[in-house]
């Protein structure tokens, strides 16, 4: 089914990404989680979801939260891949700092039209993931959250799911990159910390962090 195109407003636009983001964690795009993702009040939010409700891109309901339509997820599907393309622009060829790309892109991703995706599909030569690992598109393979990876069993980091500059200057600095070899060694109690190796280091990681980390098995990579 074709799914018309409609023109959203850059802020729209920041919605339906901050809905992805969540669902992308496996939760419910409830008001609160949606106003704390986006640092604004519940009303502002709420406001929101009833606009972006009149243009058919969501619906919304107080128990289950946000629901992207066809029509919202086709928009978001291309905004995210746009974003993820722009990433690839700033540190590819602009040598931007990795940690620093997702932040600017969020300013590129907006002017980005069929045109210039284009030329910097072509210019980049297709890239299939941003530099956080993350899909442009496509088929993705299954993949697992570092909480719920085997202990001792290697593993390899494919993709990051908060791509937040502190964040990502953290795990830069901790040796966790797509492609980097991880492998937990144990789980404290009482949802503690993993113990992990990455970067040929063994350190505590917190399992909010790791639930941001997804990971392929050795056997499978």
């Amino acid at each position: 089914m074709t799914v018309a195109a409609v023109d959203v407003s850059a802020q729209v636009e920041e919605y339906l990404e901050a809905i992805c983001r969540i669902q992308e964690r496996g939760e419910a795009a409830t008001l609160t989680e949606l106003a704390r993702e986006l640092a604004v009040a519940p009303p502002s939010a709420l406001g929101m979801l009833r606009r972006m409700g009149e243009q058919e891109l969501v619906t919304y309901d107080r128990r289950t939260g946000a629901v992207l339509t066809a029509r919202g997820q086709a928009c978001a599907d291309t905004l995210r891949r746009r974003h993820r393309l722009a990433e690839c622009l700033l540190t590819d060829l602009l040598g931007m700092p990795w940690a620093r790309a997702h932040e600017i892109a969020c300013r590129f991703e907006h002017v980005i039209d069929d045109e210039v995706e284009t030329y910097l599909l072509d210019a980049l030569h297709h890239p299939t993931t941003c530099p956080h690992g993350n899909p442009l598109g496509g088929e993705t393979p299954a993949l697992t959250p570092l909480t719920e990876a085997p202990l001792g069993q290697p593993c390899i980091l494919r993709r990051i799911l908060n791509e937040s500059a502190a964040l990502l200057e953290y795990l830069h600095a901790s040796g966790l990159r797509p492609g980097a070899a991880v492998t937990v060694h144990a789980a404290a109690p009482f949802d503690g910390p993993l113990t992990v190796d990455a970067g040929g280091e063994r350190f505590a990681l917190s399992r909010e962090i790791a639930s941001h980390l997804l990971v392929e098995t050795e056997a499978r990579a």
